[in-house]
């Protein structure tokens, strides 16, 4: 059994106790989904929320309003443009055949989006970023300063310094994993932890992985 260690944890809860808005990545773009019991101002909230934690992360993303569930009026429908167009995205409605095709695939709508990822073949210094709606890999370090932001997992062939925010769209089982683990900041999904403030963190001993466990961000031991 690996030695899970705690790194830092949001209070051991969730940063909101209900998740109203939901992103799915699937093989026809992201899918906007919104719960069919909520009030539409906690919708609205909660939207504004998530948006803004990765502001830069939804320039330019364009997302499929889903109505199977919950079906918007048009003056809520020009709410959620409203809010959506402050961050650079676009709302379009589905279509009838993309509805059947996201039907088909809501089982592998995670797996769909994390197959989408982008290799980094450079080590990231203190001011670059990348945004990239599924994985990424970078092929070296993530310095102090840089910030890598994904709706997938994140796997760094190098040491993270960085900051690294995985499952940025809402997918709790996004993962983290480095050759040398040591973030200023690691969040997954709505879950975020920081480095202790005035206590060293003891080198890692080789390659380890982040996820969620029991509400807490975890650390263990990767194997390869």
């Amino acid at each position: 059994m690996p030695n899970l260690t705690e790194y830092g944890i949001n209070g051991g809860e969730r940063c909101v106790a209900r998740d109203y808005v939901a992103f799915k990545g699937t093989r026809q773009g992201l899918v906007l989904w919104l719960d069919p019991q909520a009030e539409f101002n906690d919708i609205l909230e909660q939207l504004y929320e998530k948006l803004s934690m990765t502001r830069e992360f939804w320039q330019g993303v364009t997302v499929v309003l889903k109505q199977t569930q919950r079906e918007c009026r048009p003056e809520e429908r020009e709410r959620l443009e409203e809010i959506m167009g402050e961050f650079g995205m676009a709302l379009r409605e589905e279509t009838e055949q993309s509805a059947m095709d996201q039907q088909s695939e809501v089982e592998d709508s995670q797996q769909a989006s994390r197959d989408s990822a982008i290799i980094v073949r450079r080590t990231l210094r203190s001011g670059q970023r990348v945004h990239h709606t599924g994985s990424v890999v970078v092929l070296g370090d993530v310095n102090p300063g840089a910030e890598v932001i994904a709706g997938g997992d994140i796997i760094v062939l190098g040491a993270l310094r960085g900051v690294a925010h995985a499952g940025a769209m809402g997918e709790e089982d996004a993962i983290v994993v480095a050759f040398r683990l040591l973030p200023t900041q690691l969040r997954i999904a709505q879950f975020i932890s920081r480095a202790p403030d005035d206590v060293e963190v003891p080198e890692p001993e080789g390659p380890e992985m982040a996820m969620i466990r029991n509400n807490l961000i975890t650390i263990h031991s990767y194997g390869l």
